[in-house]
């Protein structure tokens, strides 16, 4: 019969599932379920001529909001705004044609603030603040073109300073001091470039000097400045955990799910 090769025009309805199509492609309001790890979740949205388009939601199955999408034409573009379970915002991120722009923040189940960065053209830019619970300071720091660039502060969750120093194209530079948790120095390390250059000093807890070294691009230099130890390059851990946090952002899970869907 000609009706079974034509494409199909109309509304697909089940159990929590409703789809509209014409022609054989997805247009207008779709409604169904899409699952993340062990969390099933209803989604809900338009589509024009196949694409997705305007506002998008996902809803935990009791019917609240878990997330608020924006989509122009298939790219997330606007604010994606996030909620816990008890409906308190679990944070936003801010996007411009697919691509992160504005401010990414995060917070903690009872609304106390933990993230609150800036990206510009999809890379970090300017001032970002991590924060442990009770909105105690964990890290102070800038960026410059996605790169950390000025000076950085980390605390422990006590509010203990534990390390300041400077960063440039993410890369250590110039004096950094690590402290013991009463706030005296524990070391003074001087770096350029990333790596060890110059004078080392270990302090003990009672503020005396404990060990002196000298290093130069790297590597251990006695005082004729003869190599004693060969350095590997540092492995620079905030680095690292920075590149983590780009990718732990969530609109890159969400639109991945909502895209497998197609």
């Amino acid at each position: 019969m000609v009706n079974e090769t034509s494409p199909f025009t109309g509304e697909l309805i089940g159990e929590g599932i409703k789809e509209q199509y014409e022609n054989g492609i997805k247009n207008g309001f779709f409604q169904g379920f899409v699952q993340d790890k062990n969390e099933r979740f209803v989604y809900e949205g338009k589509y024009i001529n196949g694409i997705k388009h305007g506002v998008w939601t996902l809803k935990y199955l009791n019917g609240d909001t878990k997330g608020i999408l924006k989509y122009n034409y298939d790219k997330p573009n606007g604010q994606w705004t996030y909620f816990y379970e008890n409906k308190n915002m679990e944070g936003y991120e801010n996007l411009e044609d697919g691509i992160l722009h504005g401010k990414v923040v995060k917070y903690s189940p009872v609304g106390e603030l933990l993230t609150k960065v800036e990206y510009y053209n999809g890379l970090l830019e300017g001032e970002a603040v991590f924060f442990y619970k009770g909105e105690i300071l964990e890290t102070l720091t800038n960026f410059k073109y996605g790169k950390i660039d000025g000076g950085i502060k980390i605390f422990g969750a006590d509010g203990a300073q534990m390390l300041e120093g400077t960063y440039k194209n993410n890369k250590r530079e110039g004096v950094w001091k690590f402290f013991y948790k009463t706030g005296d120095i524990k070391t003074v390390v001087n770096y350029k470039n990333g790596l060890k250059d110059g004078e080392i000093i270990i302090y003990d807890k009672a503020g005396l000097v404990a060990q002196k070294s000298r290093f130069i691009q790297g590597n251990e230099v006695d005082s004729n400045g003869s190599v004693l130890k060969k350095d590997k390059e540092l492995k620079d851990s905030i680095v690292d955990r920075f590149k983590k946090f780009n990718r732990s952002l969530k609109y890159e899970k969400y639109d991945k799910i909502l895209s497998e869907m197609e």
